[in-house]
């Protein structure tokens, strides 16, 4: 491959955490490949083109007040045009909703090789291969692109960390835009919030979360205080949602909330791979569980076998102790 291009993901004018993660899997695939990495920027504001050239080599800038937001049919059709003559390149974006939107119609515009939702990508001899899953979380699949000169790769969240660089600043390049807006059939009309709750467990650090063994009648403050002892917040799994004992909002998983803590202490939890799905960016799994053959210990960096009712005010006497 001859480029690197990360596609950089801005909302109300902020860019995305999935830019950086996406900038630090361009990194190390430009190192393996010998490619010259640009991050690309579609912006309403091409003042957020300073801050991007600070962490990559290269900025390439369209600036157009129909980029104020991520408009997929605008997005699809200015890419298209600006990588005509790029030759062979791989294309890196974050694997978010916005970017769902579009990954798949870019990759036909762009006649490009497409792999969504890569925890790892690599070269080996030469060629490219990313890792993603499948079958619901079942199956880790490690993928190839037979001779493809063109790869779209969408990056979950929390599988490349980013460090900021101390690389001189890269170079800014403004681009015409090559679209006409009013050709455009589709059109923002306002962003519509997800409810938030009193906590926002995915910009945790630390994270005491709950399962089904916390049995049916569970004293919640025990666990809150343990999470407060910790300076984290409480989540769960889905059981203990569909029990109406946590909002939704505080459950973590495929179809929760994804998360990537410094720490995840997992509570009676036996981890099914739904909830292991939304916990992937975490480097340190610690698991209480009182059945030794449960999959979360699988995947635990630490794990302790015995009663929560035990295990839990006994955690949190310690830690207090070790905190005064």
């Amino acid at each position: 491959m001859e480029n690197i291009y990360v596609l950089a993901e801005h909302r109300k004018g902020v860019i995305r955490d999935t830019t950086w993660e996406a900038i630090a899997a361009g990194r190390k695939l430009s190192s393996e490949l010998g490619a010259e990495l640009t991050c690309i920027l579609l912006s309403a504001n091409a003042a957020m083109a300073e801050t991007l050239s600070t962490e990559a080599p290269r900025v390439m800038v369209v600036e157009n007040p129909i980029f104020e937001t991520m408009n997929s049919e605008a997005i699809i059709k200015t890419l298209k045009e600006i990588l005509k003559p790029s030759g062979s390149y791989v294309l890196l974006m974050g694997a978010s909703n916005a970017i769902l939107d579009f990954a798949p119609g870019l990759s036909v515009a762009l006649d490009a090789a497409l792999a969504t939702d890569c925890f790892s990508a690599e070269v080996r001899n030469g060629k490219l291969f990313a890792s993603r899953q499948m079958y619901s979380y079942k199956i880790n699949s490690l993928v190839s692109f037979k001779d493809s000169e063109r790869v779209v790769l969408t990056i979950r969240a929390g599988s490349f960390p980013f460090t900021p660089s101390d690389a001189a600043k890269g170079a800014i390049e403004n681009v015409a835009c090559p679209i006409d807006p009013t050709s455009l059939k589709k059109r923002f009309i306002k962003y519509v919030e997800a409810e938030k709750g009193d906590v926002d467990i995915a910009s945790a650090d630390i994270i005491v979360s709950i399962g089904r063994g916390i049995g049916d009648e569970p004293d919640l403050d025990v666990f809150q205080s343990l999470a407060d002892t910790m300076g984290g917040v409480l989540a769960c799994s889905r059981p203990i949602v569909d029990k109406n004992l946590l909002p939704k909002f505080h459950q973590v998983g495929t179809s929760g909330v994804e998360v990537k803590p410094k720490v995840y202490l997992a509570l009676g939890i036996s981890g099914a791979f739904q909830h292991l799905g939304g916990i992937k960016g975490s480097p340190l799994l610690v698991a209480v569980n009182k059945d030794p053959r449960a999959p979360i210990f699988r995947v635990a960096s630490y794990g302790i076998v015995g009663d929560l009712n035990e295990v839990v005010p006994v955690l949190n006497e310690k830690i207090k102790s070790l905190k005064r």
